[in-house]
């Protein structure tokens, strides 16, 4: 299945059915040029979260006392460029290690930046067939936004790979934990910082995108469905999600699960039944409606072919998920702006107390 509002294996601004040129894109949407600065939108002692001006794309950089990690690094040059700068200044005599959450485009765009002591991926991203076309990506953004790098364009080099959940790696006191998670791509994983009780979740739980299925529904849902599993295993609160903002609060990423979910189930029963989805209801929630259509669309041609071949059948039951989507946040709730950043604050403050 060809996908309609953007390229299998990653994101990019324009495709066949945009009717802007990429400049003309790029001004309308109030894109910042190439060597645009990236923006720290979480830190403390010992977590940093960069974000890219290009789809608020997440690059984390993990310290403790025993390493520095540094999970899928991007996007632009000089934003990449940051994130290294930064590395080489808090890393001292420690290892430095790498963690790639899958293998779309934007996700490893910043590898040869780095020289790494170990990287870590899944074993399907190593068993990929398709490497040089992710490469070739990469070259297609850079060749049609005129942006050199100063470093090498490579796929990734595993010295581990995951074969399956709960594989684990420790430096010194530090421990991750690894968990397979596809559905977003055949490829994704998670990992987790045990003692920062921190889970860097690659593209899931995003609050500014509903899923986007590039690989299969059934294997999306299991992973939200572990999800919980995986918290009660190892007891973080805190999730960094692959675009936008973190979630700092348990009661946070939970209801992205819910989100999930209950886009999911709306998404089924519109094709179980023949009904019309109600995308007015989808954009109220996700604002960036303009290149979002096209991910929608690829996700309802990718779920009624799995319908067609009975890769999954509607459940009533799972409407009550599903009117979550249609519920507006009412005024004053628990989880509004305001007290979710008092609850961060009161985190950031823990943090600062624990040292």
């Amino acid at each position: 299945m060809q996908s309609v509002g953007r390229c299998t294996g990653g994101r990019r601004f324009l495709n066949e059915t945009c009717p802007l040129s990429a400049k003309a894109f790029v001004a309308e949407n109030h894109i910042q040029t190439p060597y645009s600065m990236n923006t720290i939108i979480y830190r403390d002692p010992h977590i940093t979260v960069f974000q890219s001006a290009l789809f608020q794309t997440n690059s984390t950089v993990v310290q403790t006392d025993d390493m520095v990690l540094v999970v899928d690094p991007a996007w632009l040059p000089e934003e990449v460029k940051n994130i290294r700068r930064y590395v080489d200044d808090i890393r001292g005599l420690k290892p430095l290690y790498m963690v790639f959450t899958h293998a779309d485009f934007d996700h490893i765009i910043g590898y040869k930046a780095f020289n790494p002591d170990r990287v870590f991926f899944s074993k399907a991203m190593d068993e990929r067939t398709d490497k040089e076309q992710v490469l070739r990506q990469i070259t297609d953004f850079d060749q049609q936004y005129y942006i050199d790098r100063p470093y090498p364009v490579e796929f990734p080099a595993a010295d581990f790979t995951v074969f399956r959940d709960g594989v684990q790696f420790r430096s010194g006191e530090t421990k991750m934990t690894f968990y397979l998670t596809p559905g977003h791509t055949i490829d994704s994983m998670m990992v987790v910082v045990w003692q920062l009780g921190l889970c860097i979740a690659g593209d899931y739980l995003c609050d500014v995108e509903f899923p986007l299925i590039e690989h299969s529904s059934v294997a999306y849902e299991a992973t939200l469905e572990k999800l919980p599993h995986i918290h009660d295993r190892n007891w973080f609160t805190r999730l960094i999600p692959g675009h936008g903002k973190p979630a700092l609060l348990l009661n946070e990423w939970l209801k992205r699960r819910t989100e999930s979910l209950s886009y999911l189930y709306a998404l089924r029963e519109s094709i179980a039944l023949d009904l019309p989805f109600d995308e007015a209801a989808l954009w109220k929630r996700y604002k960036y409606s303009v290149i979002q259509k096209g991910f929608h669309e690829a996700n309802r041609a990718l779920l009624e072919e799995e319908y067609r071949q009975n890769l999954w059948s509607w459940n009533p039951k799972d409407r009550k998920v599903k009117r979550f989507l249609e519920q507006p946040a009412e005024v004053g709730d628990s989880d509004s702006e305001e007290d979710l950043e008092n609850l961060r604050e009161q985190q950031r403050e823990r943090d600062l107390e624990y040292l």
